[in-house]
């Protein structure tokens, strides 16, 4: 192979297999998945949800990274991620936006992972009534990449069902 050959292989190697895409060494899936719980009983729905650590931090507040692996969350931090959640995160039953308000953090910093669980919300479901969610956590940072797993447990219309969120299709609906 000539020099000039190897030149150009070089620069087309180096511009093929490097990624301008951030995070990507620590793991290249962009990737989310919730939760959202209904309890018959109790007529209460409830949201959990879990992001990487070093995907979800830096679009909130760029010192927040080290704060969560070493469980050092602030009062603060909080209201700049229930913040995010209002914005990116919508559940809806018959058109009425249920509020998500953080209840608690899980830190799993082995796996790199953030749980954050929401408080409940007293909600009556019956026949014929309609779920809308909403969900575009993280598509402004990662695009394409990014996907959102959504597991809805509604019995006994709904013992559950998994969709998945992404980009062009961020929006899922269901009539019980």
């Amino acid at each position: 192979m000539t020099f000039r050959l190897q030149i150009i292989y070089l620069l087309l190697s180096t511009l093929f297999f490097s990624s301008p895409v951030k995070h990507s060494k620590e793991h290249p899936l962009k990737l989310t998945s919730s939760e959202i719980k209904y309890d018959a009983k109790t007529k209460t729905m409830k949201m959990e949800c879990k992001v990487f650590i070093d995907d979800f931090a830096p679009v909130i507040n760029s010192s927040l990274f080290l704060r969560v692996r070493n469980s050092e969350i602030t009062d603060n931090d909080k209201i700049e991620n229930q913040s995010y959640f209002r914005e990116k995160y919508r559940i809806f039953v018959n058109n009425r936006k249920l509020p998500l308000h953080f209840k608690n953090y899980k830190v799993h910093a082995q796996e790199n992972v953030l749980s954050i669980e929401f408080s409940e919300n007293r909600v009556s479901l019956k026949k014929g009534d309609e779920i809308y969610i909403e969900n575009e956590l993280l598509f402004d940072e990662f695009y394409y990449q990014q996907s959102n797993w959504v597991t809805l447990r509604i019995p006994p219309f709904l013992p559950q069902y998994s969709f998945e969120s992404k980009i062009e299709k961020f929006a899922y609906s269901h009539k019980l």
